[in-house]
C-alpha cells in the first residue's frame, strides 16, 4: 500500500512538473522577447501620391522565437494624425506561424488627402504632422491553450504636402526697366512632375502684367519672375497662383513703397 501511494505521489509530481514546464515554455517567450513584432522605422516607409490619394507602405516582421507554433495570428492597426483624425484601420490575418519562423509583411493603406481637404481637414496639406500607428496583435499559443494579446505603437513623421509658396524679394532693375520678383515653392518629395505658376502684377485690383512659369514639384524650387512695367503704371502688389497636386494656392505680396520708381 505504501509503495502504491509513493508511486501515485511520484506520478502526480511528474504531471505537475510537466504542467509547470508547459506553462513556463508557453509564457516565457513573450516577456523574454522571443516572440516579437518589429514595426518600421520612418526611413522604411514608402510614400506614393497620385491624383489626391496618398498610399503608405509600411513593412513589418513577426518573429516567433518561442517553443510552439502560433495559431490565429492577427494584426489590427489604426492610423490617426496629430489632430486625432482617423486615417486608416484594418486587420491582417497571418494565420499560423511555426516555432522559430519569421514572417515579413506590409501594412499598406491609402487615404484621399484631397477628399479630406474638401471636408475641411486641411492640416496635413500645409503642415507637418505625425501619423500614429497603433498595432494590436492577438494569437493562440501552445496548441491554443494560451491566448496572447499585445499593443504596439509608433509615430511616423509626415511632411506637409505644400510647405512654402512665397515671394522672397522684389526689386526694380533700372537697366531693363523690369520688376524682378524672387519666389520660392517648396513641396513634399512624394510629389513629382510640374505645376504652372501664374504671377500677376497688380495696381489696385487691375492686372498690369501677367506671366507664367513652370515649377518643378517634389523639391525646393526657386526662381525670378521678370515683369515688364507698363509706362505710367504704379503696381502695388504681386499675386501668385498655382495648382499643386489638385490644391489651389494663392499668395498676395505687397510691394514696399519706393521699389517701383
Amino acid at each position: 500500500m505504501a509503495t502504491r501511494t509513493k508511486a501515485l505521489h511520484v506520478s502526480v509530481a511528474s504531471v505537475n512538473f510537466i504542467i509547470f514546464i508547459l506553462a513556463f515554455t508557453s509564457i516565457y517567450p513573450f516577456p523574454a522577447g522571443d516572440f516579437k513584432i518589429d514595426l518600421p522605422s520612418p526611413n522604411e516607409i514608402i510614400w506614393d501620391y497620385d491624383s489626391g490619394v496618398v498610399t503608405v507602405t509600411a513593412p513589418f516582421s513577426v518573429d516567433n522565437g518561442g517553443f510552439y507554433d502560433v495559431d490565429d495570428l492577427e494584426l489590427r492597426y489604426e492610423v490617426t494624425n496629430y489632430t486625432g483624425a482617423l486615417i486608416a484601420q484594418d486587420m491582417i490575418d497571418l494565420g499560423t506561424m511555426k516555432a522559430g519562423a519569421v514572417t515579413d509583411g506590409e501594412i499598406e493603406f491609402s487615404f484621399d488627402l484631397l477628399e479630406l481637404y474638401n471636408e475641411g481637414l486641411t492640416w496635413m496639406v500645409f503642415n507637418d504632422d505625425l501619423l500614429s500607428f497603433v498595432v494590436e496583435v492577438s494569437c493562440f499559443y501552445t496548441m491554443k491553450l494560451v491566448e496572447f494579446d499585445a499593443r504596439y505603437s509608433i509615430s511616423i513623421p509626415w511632411d506637409a504636402l505644400i510647405q512654402e509658396v512665397e515671394v522672397e524679394d522684389v526689386r526694380f532693375d533700372t537697366g531693363s526697366m523690369q520688376l524682378l520678383v524672387d519666389y520660392r515653392v517648396v513641396t513634399s518629395d512624394i510629389l513629382s512632375n510640374d505645376a504652372v505658376l501664374t504671377a500677376s502684377l497688380l495696381e489696385g485690383s487691375s492686372v498690369v502684367s501677367e506671366i507664367s512659369e513652370t515649377v518643378r514639384l517634389g523639391r525646393i524650387h526657386t526662381g525670378t519672375l521678370e515683369f515688364d512695367v507698363p509706362l505710367g503704371s504704379n503696381p502695388d502688389s504681386v499675386l501668385l497662383e498655382i495648382d499643386i497636386a489638385g490644391f489651389q494656392v494663392d499668395v498676395s505680396y505687397t510691394i514696399p513703397a519706393g521699389v517701383v520708381p
